[in-house]
């Protein structure tokens, strides 16, 4: 094969346009490749490829995480729970700006 510093600007163009062919050619392949294993990942756990992205839209709707029971209680309305993760509701932020603690919105179990 012969050195690239010493083709010529026609045989350089050349070159690229065989380079860019095979790339495509190789990504096209890799893609390939995937789609296969995805197959046959699906196929050795009992389902069809559609089965398994469907599956995959139903995990991502529902989330990953457990719900969480609520932690802290307004005592003035039993109604309103915090879970203790996330912003802090209105409520206990006005509540702990009057000079209340965070301890005393703990819901109890009795």
């Amino acid at each position: 094969m012969q050195d690239i510093h010493e083709m010529n600007v026609e045989q350089l163009e050349s070159l690229k346009k065989k380079a860019d062919l095979l790339i495509v050619s190789k990504k096209e392949q890799s893609v390939a490749d995937a789609y296969e294993e995805v197959v046959a990942i699906a196929a050795s756990v009992g389902l069809s490829i559609e089965q398994l992205l469907d599956y995959g839209v139903q995990k991502r709707k529902t989330g990953l995480r457990k719900p969480v029971a609520p932690r802290y209680c307004n005592p003035e309305n039993v109604v309103e729970t915090w879970t203790g993760r996330g912003k802090k509701p209105r409520w206990l932020v006005a509540q702990l700006n009057k000079g209340a603690e965070l301890t005393d919105f703990l819901i109890t179990k009795e």
